[in-house]
């Protein structure tokens, strides 16, 4: 069985790029005498991005490297979990907080760090399911609380738990109902929670889908070409 390996701890892309997204399989168009075209695109589709990096060095290449080796050319999956450069304010997302306190963590209330000496790391809060939604459904519905009225055009979720998929906002229906893209992978029910980092499954394009060019500086010029694991083919055919 194939298996599904951990991002590496520390490794961080500064740029993003979706090749196709999602990639739309058994699409056709049409033509009437009158001119008119109508496009039909089949109701499934995968995620495809190029990820970038900064220059590396030390044990983060090695990390990188090695995480490059593991997916052996497609053979693997690796977990991606979405961060927004773009995503809602803390007013939006329901966060009471600083840039500062975001960035850094926060301590205990009587101001002392976790025995390591590390403080509390802020998440987005996750907002529950309003209604149950099946396997392949472009709508979904959201609890009020914290951003679930919040979301508009662009925005991204993924449900938890165990749910492999990022699913982009293209309709606000109405507050907490969204029309989402690609349809849902797998059925969600009122025991579900949407959050703003979802977690999705991918594997190398290709044996080639990967560079790991190295000077004596640094390894410079770093991209990955990842490409969408349904969640069903995850539970399916990789293990952790």
């Amino acid at each position: 069985m194939a298996r599904l390996v951990s991002w590496p701890i520390g490794l961080r892309a500064n740029g993003r790029e979706p090749l196709s997204g999602p990639r739309t399989i058994g699409a056709a168009q049409t033509q009437s005498v009158g001119g008119f075209v109508q496009t039909v695109a089949a109701p499934f589709g995968l995620w495809r991005w190029r990820f970038s990096f900064p220059p590396i060095r030390g044990q983060l290449f090695r990390r990188y490297r090695g995480w490059v080796t593991s997916l052996h050319g497609g053979a693997n999956a690796t977990r991606v979990t979405w961060c927004d450069w773009d995503q809602l304010s803390f007013v939006q997302r329901g966060i009471v907080t600083t840039s500062d306190q975001w960035k850094a963590g926060v301590p205990w209330s009587n101001g002392l760090p976790w025995q390591g000496g590390e403080p509390w790391g802020i998440g987005n809060p996750v907002v529950a399911v309003s209604a149950a939604a099946d396997k392949d459904a472009t709508t979904i519905a959201l609890d009020s609380a914290f951003w679930g009225n919040n979301l508009d055009i662009g925005d991204v979720l993924g449900f938890m738990p165990f749910h492999f998929g990022w699913y982009m906002v293209t309709e606000r229906i109405d507050a907490g109902q969204y029309r989402i893209w690609p349809p849902l992978d797998k059925a969600i029910s009122t025991d579900d929670f949407a959050t703003l980092n979802p977690v999705m499954a991918a594997r190398l394009e290709s044996e080639e889908a990967a560079t790991a060019s190295r000077s004596a500086a640094f390894a410079e010029g770093l991209t990955v070409t990842l490409i969408q694991v349904k969640d069903y083919d995850v539970r399916d055919y990789f293990a952790d």
